[in-house]
């Protein structure tokens, strides 16, 4: 059996989180959603499918294509994925064969990337956080299509009337049955269906606390109305980037997570906690590597992403991640839209130790990097580069839990090709 340390630590670190509709951008009224962390596909020791898990919470800030090293926004982003190991299939390129250190690449259906970022249902999970973190409700489960989801039921209601914002872009959500307050709604989304308006259904980043019967929330396409007394709005958290929030976000360094989940189908019970030193901490890459992420090359030569000794010191994260994946569906009009691909994706994920040493470097190696350039109908690219630490506790081998921090960008090949 795997160690747990790298059973998903070679990971996809920024994938699209639901299924059938693209639910990665806020313009269009779906989240920007970091990658659900999937546990790699190596062959279990026994005959079967061996079912296991990548757990994580992460501080996703997201970068604007085309504008050098400045970021979008940045909020937490939870993510659970239970399944079968062996979903991926076995790699079509490994750096290190029979390792889980270095880079691995797949060349993967669209129902199986759809089937690896959602995974299947095994039950709620009970999340607490303390020092500087965002407060979870309790029992984030599952909901089909999208995966597990932290829905906060107390601000579940019915009706409400939407308007505009204090600022073009900007809408407001009043429901006099509600009541809103600063630990419900910052770092949250809102999720609205049962509008007239199509254009008002959607998830959408709440960027302030209006009044304690209102919210205010990113949606530059609302329509105002008064909702239909069917129509649905929960507050959502850790769904990913709120706009123009600024480093250090949401998730501190002093931030301490544990995640227990009750025993279920195919995983015993088992309660995990970060280590004393917390979640990974808070980084920043050089301008250059930044806009790296943004600009993904297709030429098949190898990449590579670094951060700086004096940006990443030594124990500041167990992990160094690197993950790019594509699409090959029609993007929507927002530069963040990353819908499930339609035939196809390439997966390339590459994980090392960093351990007490500063600095961290990955490098895709060239091998890696032709699958980009020999695929066809690709219409973005997503890469990310994450920090990560462990939360140990009894956890059986296949299933990881990751805490820290990660940055994301995204790649037109229109501009590159």
């Amino acid at each position: 059996m795997k160690s747990p340390v790298f059973a998903g630590i070679l990971l996809s670190t920024v994938a699209a989180a639901g299924c059938g509709s693209d639910t990665n951008t806020t313009v269009d009224g779906r989240p920007i959603r970091p990658d659900a962390l999937v546990v790699d596909a190596a062959a279990p020791d026994a005959p079967g499918p061996t079912f296991g898990a990548t757990i994580s919470l992460l501080e996703a800030s997201v970068l604007n294509p085309g504008q050098s090293g400045t970021a979008f926004g940045q909020g937490p982003s939870f993510s659970a994925v239970f399944n079968d190991v062996t979903a991926l299939g076995a790699p079509v390129y490994e750096e290190i064969p029979g390792s889980t250190l270095g880079c691995k690449a797949w060349n993967l259906s669209a129902a199986t990337t759809v089937a690896s970022l959602v995974g299947v249902d095994e039950g709620p999970l009970a999340i607490t956080t303390t020092g500087t973190a965002p407060a979870l409700p309790p029992g984030c489960g599952y909901s089909a299509p999208t995966g597990y989801v932290c829905p906060d039921m107390t601000t579940a209601n019915m009706g409400g009337t939407i308007g505009p914002g204090p600022q073009p872009g900007l809408a407001t959500l009043t429901d006099p049955d509600n009541t809103f307050n600063s630990g419900n709604v910052l770092g949250r989304y809102v999720k609205i269906t049962g509008a007239a308006m199509p254009s008002n259904n959607g998830a959408f980043p709440i960027v302030a606390l209006g009044s304690a019967n209102t919210i205010v929330y990113a949606n530059p396409g609302f329509v105002a109305e008064t909702l239909p007394g069917a129509a649905v709005h929960v507050n959502v958290a850790a769904v990913g980037p709120i706009p123009s929030v600024p480093d250090p976000g949401f998730l501190a360094d002093d931030a301490g997570i544990t995640i227990a989940h009750a025993a279920s189908t195919h995983i015993p019970a088992f309660s995990a906690t970060t280590s004393t030193k917390g979640v990974g901490d808070d980084f920043v890459l050089e301008t250059a590597e930044l806009n790296k992420l943004n600009a993904v090359p297709l030429d098949g030569s190898a990449f590579t992403i670094t951060c700086t000794a004096a940006n990443c010191p030594a124990g500041s994260a167990i992990a160094n991640v690197l993950q790019i994946t594509t699409t090959d569906s029609t993007t929507l009009p927002s530069p963040f839209s990353f819908p499930p691909p339609t035939t196809s994706s390439v997966r390339i994920q590459c994980g090392g130790l960093s351990g007490a040493s500063a600095g961290g470097s990955i490098t895709v190696p060239a091998e890696a990097m032709a699958l980009l350039k020999n695929a066809t109908g690709i219409t973005r690219i997503r890469a990310s580069f994450s920090r990560v630490d462990l939360m140990m506790g009894n956890q059986p081998a296949t299933v990881s839990l990751l805490a820290g921090h990660t940055v994301l960008g995204f790649t037109n090949p229109v501009t590159l090709r």
